[in-house]
């Protein structure tokens, strides 16, 4: 899964083209804590993230899901031309958050003035798509391999290259978030990690972490192998 090295959705647009969009769609702002929406809210727009973290997530009867966490230049609302679209998850601000709302009505003049924007979105929610397929293949593959591949794409998506091969990546997550975003419990998170810290996989605590990230994908590929034989 090499999500992070394709381009984004902002780095594919030129200059002319986000400041266009930015026009037609004016950006708004949001706090930490702040909600986008709730679950069964109507979904009469695309919301496209600019800058900071979101987190998408569901209650079961086991507690909160965590689905997703968007960051800069994702998607939210991807099915709002149905007219009857309505959110299937809440959004809830991990950091200061900065989105560029786009209505229905919107949508058209986008189109026509800027036709490279929905071409460049449909190419990004393929990399999406193909990204929920591999966290499907996962879903029931012991804990350490749920989050193993949380801790990746996390670290993919919102990294930052250090020394010797880790990357560091600080976000918002508590270990209950993690454990929400793995399907699993907080305590078997907190067992799950210091395992990892064992093995040389990851560094740090309370959301602040770094991972050895070939090591922490080759970790990946052999639990999947192992699991497939």
């Amino acid at each position: 899964m090499a999500y992070l090295s394709q381009p984004g959705f902002l780095e594919r647009l030129s200059q002319h083209e986000m400041e266009r969009l930015g026009e037609i769609c004016p950006p708004r702002k949001f706090q930490q804590g702040e909600v986008l929406y709730r679950e069964g809210d109507a979904c009469d727009g695309l919301t496209i993230l600019l800058e900071g973290q979101v987190k998408l997530s569901r209650l079961g009867p086991k507690g909160e899901r965590i689905l997703y966490v968007a960051g800069p230049g994702d998607f939210i609302g991807t099915n709002f031309l149905d007219q009857n679209a309505y959110h299937r998850t809440d959004a809830v601000c991990l950091s200061q958050v900065t989105i560029c709302p786009v209505k229905r009505a919107q949508i058209q003049i986008v189109a026509r003035e800027l036709p490279n924007v929905p071409l460049t979105l449909y190419q990004v929610l393929a990399q999406r798509l193909e990204q929920t397929q591999d966290q499907l293949e996962l879903a029931s593959a012991p804990v350490a391999v749920r989050l193993s591949q949380a801790l990746l794409i996390l670290a993919e998506r919102f990294g930052r290259k250090e020394d010797a091969g880790w990357v560091g990546f600080g976000l918002e997550l508590r270990q209950e978030d993690l454990a929400a975003l793995s399907g699993t419990t907080r305590v078997t998170v907190t067992h799950t990690l210091g395992q990892f810290r064992e093995q040389g996989l990851l560094e740090g605590t309370r959301g602040v972490y770094r991972v050895q990230l070939e090591k922490l994908r080759d970790y990946l590929e052999a639990a999947r192998w192992e699991q497939d034989a």
